[in-house]
């Protein structure tokens, strides 16, 4: 039987706000949370979404997306391991979700497309975006509905190197060149977003943890989590290391 008084302490012990699972994690390994990412979906039930890599010192252990259902409290890891990577863009229509994962280890690589038709629940692996070379990164992806996309690339290894637009029309399945590619839209803030109901959601880091804000309109700012950033294995899930 546990003593008292370390049963007390044990029920005084807030649960963490994310959960994370160890993957490939080493037992030694100090992993870091990266989050370059903040995604508010218009349909309520999709939740909110924080995206970005899991890293040691050398290299991204995986691909990272984050989902939370009661408003930034918690989160919990709901992509399928893509290792050596990172989550680029989240874009959601409706239920419709789209995510861009790129390898990223030693310079840029292959692009997955993850789907997801359940407000975000389970994500699968749709296709693997076509490249005219290696060295190409996406620099913007927009979705008009659940079935049309565009993806624009340009070469990272080339300064000043022209964009190429890639576009489906099937979900993501099949990309082809468009003869009249879309004009390329702005970029989206990445650590800021706002809600359909004028909710403004915001992601800020310091050297130790990774703070979700939310503000309603004309509100205080309030913190809804703080994430460790630090973090190493134990068991098969990830604990924070400070």
């Amino acid at each position: 039987m546990l003593p008292l008084c370390l049963c007390a302490l044990l029920a005084a012990t807030p649960p963490l706000p994310v959960t994370l699972k160890a993957g490939e994690a080493e037992p030694g390994d100090e992993v870091t949370l990266n989050i370059t990412g903040l995604a508010v979906p218009e349909r309520a039930e999709a939740g909110l979404y924080l995206s970005g890599k899991l890293s040691v010192p050398s290299h991204p252990l995986r691909a990272l997306l984050l989902r939370s259902t009661d408003g930034g409290a918690h989160w919990t890891e709901v992509l399928p391991p893509v290792e050596h990577s990172e989550v680029l863009f989240v874009e959601f229509e409706g239920c419709q979700g789209r995510v861009l994962v790129g390898w990223s280890t030693e310079g840029p690589g292959e692009l997955t497309l993850f789907a997801s038709s359940d407000c975000g629940a389970t994500w699968k692996r749709r296709a693997r975006l076509p490249k005219a070379v290696w060295s190409e990164w996406p620099e913007q992806m927009e979705w008009t509905d659940g079935q049309r996309g565009t993806v624009w690339l340009s070469d990272a290894n080339e300064e000043n190197a022209p964009v190429r637009a890639i576009a489906t029309r099937d979900g993501g399945r099949t990309w082809s060149t468009p003869k009249q590619p879309p004009q390329m839209p702005a970029p989206k803030p990445e650590h800021e977003a706002q809600g359909p109901s004028g909710v403004t959601w915001k992601v800020s880091s310091d050297d130790q943890v990774t703070r979700v804000e939310r503000q309603e309109p004309g509100g205080t700012p309030q913190v809804r989590a703080s994430l460790p950033i630090f973090w190493r294995r134990e068991g098969k899930a990830l604990v924070p290391a400070r």
